[in-house]
């Protein structure tokens, strides 16, 4: 019995028999694989799963289409995330990086709340650093304003 193995962008799952992934309605565009292939390709150029995708868009959940209208992207916040880790505060940067790239990957199988997740999450990582670095900074100037103006008597 063949078995498969599918991607959400961030692990990899299975292995599952061929009722068993097409029970569970993946996307058209999931990456699917088989325990013989090495090869990643996605689940509509497989001809086994075919007629077994879930409807891709908002005709069918018009409460999700209240939600979502026009289902863009969210904002990564990766350029912002890279510029705070190599300018003002490493550790908080690199958190936000990692959430960052998660939000495409996220993103492209599918799974839009969970890159709104990550793209919020990304954010906080990345203006938490950046204001720590604007406080240090802050702080720095006072502590010079102080030593020029007690070394001055």
């Amino acid at each position: 019995m063949k078995q498969y193995y599918y991607s959400d962008g961030l692990a990899k799952h299975g292995p599952f028999s061929l009722e068993e992934l097409r029970e569970m309605k993946l996307s058209r565009n999931t990456m699917v694989s088989t325990v013989s292939s090495e090869r990643w390709i996605p689940a509509e150029q497989m001809p086994e799963l075919e007629g077994s995708f879930r409807e891709e868009g908002f005709k069918s959940d018009p409460v999700e289409k209240h939600k979502y209208p026009d289902r863009r992207p969210p904002k990564s916040w990766l350029v912002e995330s890279i510029l705070v880790t190599v300018f003002c505060c490493l550790p908080f940067g690199i958190v936000g990086i990692v959430n960052a790239a998660r939000v495409e990957s996220r993103y492209s199988c599918g799974d839009y709340e969970g890159a709104v997740r990550s793209s919020q999450e990304a954010g906080k990582w990345t203006q938490i650093g950046f204001w720590i670095a604007v406080a240090g900074f802050v702080i720095y100037m006072i502590f010079l304003a102080f030593a020029f103006v007690f070394n001055q008597f």
